[in-house]
Parts: C-alpha cells; sequence; structure tokens
C-alpha cells in the first residue's frame, strides 16, 4: 500500500495476487466492516449511553460515522472495480499491463482506506470521552 503523503509517495506500488482477488477481499472487507463494525460500534454506543448513562459528544461522533461509512464503501467500491477489471483484463493480456491498469488504483484506495481508519478513531475518541450524567 502507497501511502499518499508527498515524502512517502516514491515507494514503489505493491500490486500482488490475482484482480480476481482484489474483488473477493473488497466483498468481504465490505461485509465484514459494514454490518460488523458498524453493528459493534453502534452496540457499543448504545451500551455507552442507555447502560452507563454518559452522554457522548455528536459533534465529534457523528463526522467519524460518516468519514468512517465512506471511506469504507469508496474503498471497497474502488477495490471492487479496480478487481473486475482487471480480471477482464486478464484474460489476454500480459503482467506488465495488468499491473499498469492496477496501479492507478492503489493510491485512490490507500487514501479512502485512511479516512476510514480516521473515522473510526474519531468514534472511538468520543465514545472515550463519553461525559457522565
Amino acid at each position: 500500500m502507497v501511502i499518499p503523503v508527498a515524502p512517502l509517495s516514491e515507494i514503489p506500488h505493491i500490486i500482488v495476487g490475482a484482480p480476481g482477488e482484489w474483488l473477493l477481499v473488497a466483498y468481504i472487507v465490505y461485509v465484514s466492516l459494514g454490518a460488523g463494525a458498524f453493528g459493534w460500534l453502534s452496540g457499543l454506543l448504545t451500551v455507552i449511553e442507555k447502560q452507563e448513562n454518559r452522554k457522548v459528544s455528536s459533534t465529534i461522533m457523528w463526522p467519524g460515522f460518516v468519514m468512517f461509512f465512506f471511506g469504507v464503501t469508496l474503498s471497497c467500491i474502488l477495490l471492487g472495480y479496480a478487481g473486475a477489471s482487471g480480471g477482464y483484463a486478464s484474460v489476454g493480456g500480459s503482467a506488465h499491463s495488468l499491473q499498469q491498469l492496477l496501479a492507478p488504483y492503489v493510491d485512490p484506495i490507500a487514501s479512502t482506506a485512511i479516512v476510514a481508519t480516521a473515522g473510526a478513531t474519531l468514534v472511538l475518541l468520543a465514545m472515550v470521552r463519553a461525559r457522565g450524567p
């Protein structure tokens, strides 16, 4: 993965695995993070607010939820699209042309994954900083 920061952008792209694996990973990540992580975070929020009677700051939590949702969704869409288009291109293409096809997807996927991670961090930070009654 390439981190889209100026000094680190010179790191060569790491593109491994068949494009079909990218599509499969996108599906698994979307299902596990889409259902699992959102359900877990929502359940944790319910426990904090209902059972522990603490108030979570919505000014920190809601932007975090939005960043997490859009980061996961966009990264999985890009990962799936790269896998599908790479899979179709791999039928008659060479490995070098396939790498050139997939390389432009790496930085946007990494960027959206960073947005999702930052969003999850904001949500967890809001839950940790929850105030009592």
